[in-house]
């Protein structure tokens, strides 16, 4: 564990030196103003999520890279209980808009209900061929429910996922990692997604999605959703298109899962989101809303629904 933590201060070190030494080769450029952002989200066991966050880009070029620091106010509720954290975070991000591969970098410092904690959601993706693609993932954050929240149980995911072109219009992902909780319960992942191009010009795909993970530590208090195994298999159908410079895609899935030994149940998964053109000159705009049905603390039928927006003004 220390040496995973270790190799997350690394990882940002050398990513946020690499903005900064690119920086300082490159014509001055832009600030800008990242503000108001908003998630909120609430799920059907009455827990209510409120994020507002606001920052500073002293360094920008476009909505997709740039340099900054960001303060950001989290509050949550469920029947009569509630809890705040204040949040400040560094960050840096270079993602290419044509290809989405480049890096997000970010290390903040999290305080809630007196317990201090250096958080991390983080990823860096590039290209290994000209089929393939990888990509590294680094998160590290507060496990958000009333007893994880009160106790100060976070959690710290390493994950790697490769991207296959198989055919011309097949696609196939693969994601492999381990998710580390404080309580001593540790989380092995794996997900994988088959996607064909229907419609190519109109950017429609049908999917095939799998993810799986077990517990294995399943005694711990119910900090959490911990199951012995849990296991999804969904189809979905995918759409995204670029209109008058705005980019516009969304998901919608229906599937099975299985609980430890339970019979299968019904998953559902509805996204949508939007995006301004990535290099205007007088604002970048996105948001995204979902709504999700699966396993949870109290059965099957647990769901959860969700909206954030994004905006930043550069000058």
């Amino acid at each position: 564990m220390k040496s995973l933590v270790m190799g997350v201060q690394s990882y940002l070190s050398i990513l946020l030196f690499i903005s900064i030494a690119q920086a300082e080769e490159l014509p001055p450029s832009k600030m800008a103003i990242s503000a108001p952002n908003v998630y909120i989200a609430s799920d059907s066991e009455g827990f209510s999520t409120y994020k507002y966050n606001a920052g500073f880009l002293p360094l920008y070029e476009h909505g997709e890279k740039y340099t900054g620091v960001s303060y950001q106010h989290n509050y949550f509720t469920q029947s009569g209980w509630d809890s705040s954290a204040e949040v400040y975070t560094l960050l840096t991000k270079a993602i290419n808009p044509r290809t989405g591969l480049g890096y997000n970098a970010n290390i903040g410092y999290n305080l809630e209900n007196g317990h201090k904690l250096i958080t991390t959601d983080s990823n860096y993706g590039f290209r290994v061929t000209d089929s393939t693609k990888a990509e590294l993932m680094l998160n590290r954050d507060r496990v958000e429910t009333q007893n994880s929240l009160n106790n100060g149980i976070y959690y710290t995911l390493g994950a790697a996922s490769v991207e296959q072109q198989v055919l011309e219009r097949v696609t196939a992902i693969g994601m492999v990692g381990n998710m580390y909780f404080s309580d001593t319960n540790t989380r092995p992942i794996v997900r994988a997604k088959l996607i064909y191009d229907l419609v190519p010009d109109y950017g429609l795909t049908a999917q095939l999605r799998f993810r799986q993970y077990r517990d294995t530590n399943i005694t711990v208090p119910n900090n959490y959703f911990n199951p012995d195994h849990y296991t999804e298999t969904m189809i979905a159908f995918g759409a995204r298109k670029r209109i008058s410079g705005w980019m516009l895609s969304g998901t919608a899935g229906v599937g099975r899962q299985k609980v430890n030994q339970d019979g299968s149940t019904t998953t559902q998964l509805y996204e949508f989101a939007a995006t301004s053109p990535v290099a205007s000159t007088s604002y970048y705009f996105k948001t995204r809303v979902g709504y999700g049905k699966s396993a949870g603390f109290l059965g099957p039928n647990y769901f959860y629904r969700y909206v954030m927006e994004e905006i930043i003004f550069p000058f």
